[in-house]
């Protein structure tokens, strides 16, 4: 069993920040851990490599574009499921750690933002940022003719980086969910379209169009005419596009 002692590769104690909606130690650590959930760096990493100065942060100790899925597996043991890249696509390596693990790490939580510092695995000085992720659950119609609109339902990405693409032959268009710092300093949720495949977009990839809300948000949507998408926080009894799709079907 492969510890987060060794995936960290720090002696600091874990510093758990009284923002973490001031749950006491047991609850950010233990079964219903504040921790267990989806996470992603894509706003750090989009800052340290944009070509865009308005928004990029200047740094020579950049960071690997990756997500962490943690989750209790039996009582008292955590995993971690490290992945690289858009959506998670790149599996790197599953780590096992307990409580115990946690204190003797520098591990800071501050409300949904974790910082984790582990030079001797990341190869980095400075801590990876994660944000947990909020999914969100939507769909794509292309007009295909006038009288004919393709249309693409019950798809799912997160809004740290997720993406998901048209499937339709000899079409290109890929959309994007994303929380950014506009200007360094305003925080936004994007929704942008790419007239290009999904694994072609890239940190500087250039968008035909885009639109934006507050980042706590729960709905977002585009009509292009051309290509149209709308996506919806996944949550208990709030309503989309799919659910009532699936209630007339």
């Amino acid at each position: 069993m492969k510890s987060i002692y060794k995936f960290l590769g720090i002696k600091f104690p874990v510093f758990l920040s009284s923002s973490a909606s001031g749950k006491s130690k047991k609850e950010v650590l233990g079964k219903d851990s504040l921790l267990i959930g989806e996470w992603d760096n894509f706003q750090q990493y989009w800052q340290e490599n944009t070509e865009e100065e308005i928004h990029g942060i200047k740094t020579d100790d950049k960071h690997r574009h990756l997500s962490l899925k943690i989750k209790e597996v039996e009582k008292g043991t955590f995993l971690i499921e490290v992945r690289e890249g858009r959506n998670g696509t790149v599996f790197i390596e599953n780590l096992h750690f307990t409580q115990e693990d946690i204190n003797k790490n520098n591990v800071e939580l501050k409300g949904d933002t974790l910082f984790i510092q582990g030079e001797n695995h990341f190869k980095n000085k400075d801590a990876y940022k994660f944000i947990r992720v909020r999914k969100f659950s939507g769909w794509i119609e292309y007009p295909i003719t006038e009288d004919n609109m393709h249309h693409q339902g019950n798809l799912e990405i997160h809004d740290q980086g997720g993406m998901a693409a048209l499937d339709v032959d000899g079409v290109d268009y890929t959309v994007e969910l994303t929380q950014l710092i506009y200007g360094k300093k305003l925080e936004i949720m994007k929704l942008a379209i790419y007239d290009m495949p999904l694994d072609k977009v890239g940190i500087n990839s250039t968008s035909i169009s885009y639109t934006w809300v507050n980042p706590d948000a729960k709905r977002i949507g585009i009509n292009l005419r051309k290509v149209i998408s709308g996506w919806t926080l996944i949550e208990p009894g709030f309503g989309n596009q799919n659910t009532w799709r699936e209630k007339e079907e």
